[in-house]
């Protein structure tokens, strides 16, 4: 962090009247209602939430459009997404229950796109990316299965062995199939005569690639290139004075963006950004630039039928086109009718097609070869998304759709009624996005053990203990263990608490039973023990106040003096 200048002392003591309401903000499982104070931007561009008995700071959410349960239900499961940006202070994939509290934070694995629930060998599997990012959406790494006790199972990447030119692994999708093979994107820098297209004759462009790929061994099954396939003039991002060498290369499939302070500076290289598998086994992938879904064959590579932009085989019905799409996904599929779901992004950095984004449910008819719109998601705040963007059908009918560049989410009815709307961030964009936010039903059995912290008050010997188990959702109630010593033996049951979030906590008395030890177990359904942490001296009650509370104050005041001296 770079301090331009310092103010004179009384200003900046100032500013810290403002730290009561900031640490109030960081505290346990914080979550906002319609708060005003947290759409301004009162809290930070980018709010997070704190806790006593780990180190985790993740985004907190403001339901701006609370559900009205009365008159809405919502689908079993936990909400999927991973936060990222300047302002996003843990970026990384993030677990949080239907109500907005936090399940488990998996930011150790680092800023990623992909995260979502894939079967793999018949079991539940999250996939994430893990690696360095090169620039947004591309890098080095693989993308990693972990099963449910939170244990890497897997980790695979592309495999572009004796490929000529620059490749790179392309984070935006992978897929697991029904043969337990995975899916994954790529791009690959190659030269191409582009005096066609108002280019130099020994151009080069950023080739997308994809590929089937055998989870075990790494080698590649099947292989994909957009340039063998699809004709440039097809496409919409136009050459301009790119293609000229490796590191400007003509991306006209789909292209990607970093940035760099508040500027948008074109990185040009390309990726599909969503990959579907149809139960026959052929490939449906979208092409950001193009405008343009395609059906591929798996056998040859061949298109069977393309749909959307410039050479569309369908007709596209009123509301039914797209621009600059992400996220197609089969919804039903026979042999004369398929319904589909898309996000719309209508539009990207520097273009508006659209006054905003949309999730859109489509109907394909392959008799007439037409397409029309059962029904559309428009955001909440109507606004544009530029990038980014997803829309998954709940179990229960309902729509899911999370608003990419825009760091929001929002759940529809099947007819469009808007159910609820909340944002993890203030400022979108380079500042705070989500790739995807997906729901998904998921048992979460960590095997490391659950965490406890606790602050002792010796005025009026009160002791609040603060449990949380990163990652499980079994757990019901809370049980708290008084010892002499260590190792627990002759051990107590002191106390026990429904679990109310991420971290509960158990106020007790400490006056009748001064034991130096605690411990707390996690009950399941019929009380059954499921994991119990290590008995910890409550001298570290201390220790937990500086983690807790001072952690985040210092935390608070380095970001006032920040912004203050920049």
């Amino acid at each position: 962090m770079i301090f331009y200048s310092s103010p004179p002392i009384h200003e900046f003591l100032g500013l810290l009247t403002l730290l009561p309401c900031l640490v109030q903000l960081a505290r346990s499982d914080s979550v906002f209602i319609a708060s005003s104070d947290y759409a301004a931007g009162a809290y930070g561009s980018g709010p997070f939430q704190s806790f006593f008995s780990v180190n985790s700071t993740p985004s907190v959410w403001n339901f701006a459009r609370p559900l009205n349960r009365t008159d809405a239900t919502l689908s079993s499961g936990y909400l999927f997404t991973a936060p990222r940006g300047s302002d996003t202070l843990s970026p990384g994939p993030l677990i949080y229950d239907n109500e907005g509290s936090l399940v488990w934070d998996g930011t150790s694995f680092g800023e990623t796109l992909i995260f979502q629930v894939e079967t793999y060998l018949g079991e539940p599997h999250i996939l994430t990316w893990a690696g360095d990012s090169l620039a947004s959406g591309v890098g080095s790494g693989y993308v990693s299965l972990i099963n449910n006790q939170y244990e890497l199972v897997a980790r695979f990447t592309t495999n572009l062995t004796g490929i000529t030119g620059p490749t790179y692994a392309d984070f935006h999708e992978s897929r697991i199939t029904t043969k337990n093979t995975a899916l994954m994107t790529a791009y690959q820098t190659k030269q191409m005569d582009l005096s066609s297209y108002g280019g130099p004759s020994n151009g080069y462009i950023s080739d997308s690639v994809f590929q089937e790929i055998n989870v075990t061994t790494g080698a590649a099954l099947f292989t994909w290139h957009a340039s063998e396939h699809v004709d440039p003039s097809e496409c919409y991002n136009k050459l301009g004075s790119g293609g000229t060498s490796t590191s400007n290369a003509w991306d006209y499939f789909v292209r990607l963006y970093y940035y760099i302070a508040i500027l948008f500076i074109p990185h040009l290289h390309k990726h599909i950004n969503s990959i579907d598998v149809s139960e026959d086994g052929n490939f449906l992938i979208s092409s950001r630039h193009c405008f343009t879904l395609y059906y591929i064959n798996s056998t040859n590579g061949d298109i069977i039928w393309q749909m959307g932009g410039a050479k569309s085989d369908f007709a596209m019905g009123d509301g039914a086109s797209y621009s600059w799409q992400h996220h197609a996904r089969w919804i039903t599929k026979n042999d004369t009718y398929a319904t589909i779901t898309v996000f719309d992004n209508a539009g990207e950095y520097g273009e508006s097609d659209e006054s905003n984004s949309r999730g859109l449910h489509l109907a394909l008819n392959f008799t007439s070869m037409s397409v029309g719109l059962i029904q559309d998601f428009i955001p909440y705040n109507t606004t544009l998304s530029q990038s980014q963007g997803s829309v998954q059908l709940q179990p229960n009918g309902n729509f899911l759709v999370g608003w990419g560049f825009m760091p929001w989410a929002s759940e529809y009815s099947p007819s469009g009624e808007l159910l609820w709307a909340a944002q993890f961030g203030v400022v979108g964009g380079n500042y705070n996005e989500g790739y995807r936010a997906l729901r998904f039903n998921w048992t979460g059995e960590p095997t490391a053990p659950p965490s406890m912290s606790f602050i002792h008050t010796s005025k009026n010997n009160i002791t609040s203990v603060y449990a949380s188990w990163n990652g499980d959702t079994r757990t019901e109630r809370w049980e708290l263990f008084g010892a002499t010593d260590s190792s627990g033996s002759g051990a107590a049951s002191l106390y026990n608490k429904t679990r109310s979030g991420f971290e509960t906590t158990i106020t007790v008395n400490t006056a009748g039973h001064r034991y130096s030890y605690f411990a707390v177990r996690a009950l399941g359904s019929g009380n059954v023990p499921l994991g119990m942490s290590k008995f910890t001296n409550n001298g570290n009650g201390v220790a937990a106040l500086v983690n807790g509370i001072w952690r985040t104050s210092l935390m608070t005041v380095a970001i006032i003096y920040a912004v203050y001296t920049t």
